[in-house]
């Protein structure tokens, strides 16, 4: 295994060692060939920022959602939940999972909701051990992704029975410490556009050309 950069800024995690880096760290040229994993709630821009680092870095871009939609006969996300219930969307969900990190030296958008499933959970850090992937928290704060989803609300079912805009904080706040156990590195997007945060997070994961 390659030694790591020694400016990286290491926080422990009992029982692994795992690497955590805010926007002005870099990660440097072990994460070359991985699959680059895009992590974080809905809204924060996991789609469009994914689709900006492939087309920087010349690599295959996966969203995982759609990966997901292509085992239903559905149309839509929410028709698919609506027709088969959340737990045959999860159980695709993995499979599609699996399906994707066949290959590597990819840009993948997971799911909101991926890294709650345990299994999927439990790939996603047996491939950040062996430096098989990067897992990228995208954070924003729940204020600004529910003006995002007002503003966009795309195909997104309800994940809690209310409305979903009105169930962003909750379920921010349920899964903000996952992404954050899982994340090597958090990038806070605030404010900032699309265009911006996909320099900001290629300035940090150099050598992917």
């Amino acid at each position: 295994m390659s030694r790591l950069p020694i400016n990286l800024r290491m926080l422990i995690f009992a029982p692994n060692p795992r690497l955590k880096l805010d926007n002005n760290d870099k990660v440097g040229e072990h994460a070359s060939g991985m699959n680059i994993l895009l992590i974080g709630p809905r809204g924060c821009g996991k789609t469009t920022i994914g689709n900006l680092l492939a087309a920087r870095w010349s690599r295959p871009f996966v969203d995982l959602d759609d990966l997901t939609l292509s085992r239903f006969s559905e149309s839509s996300i929410s028709a698919a939940w609506q027709a088969h219930g959340e737990t045959a969307w999860r159980s695709a969900e993995l499979a599609a999972l699996h399906t994707a990190l066949s290959n590597d030296h990819q840009i993948i958008a997971l799911g909101g909701g991926t890294p709650m499933i345990d299994q999927a959970r439990r790939l996603i850090e047996n491939l950040r051990q062996t430096r098989s992937a990067l897992a990228i928290y995208l954070r924003c704060s729940a204020d600004i992704l529910s003006a995002r989803l007002r503003s966009t609300p795309g195909d997104r079912p309800s994940l809690t029975g209310s409305h979903f805009i009105d169930e962003v904080p909750a379920v921010l706040k349920a899964r903000e410490p996952t992404y954050l156990e899982i994340a090597d590195i958090v990038y806070d997007v605030g404010l900032e556009s699309a265009e911006d945060v996909a320099e900001g997070v290629a300035e940090t994961v150099p050598g992917n050309s």
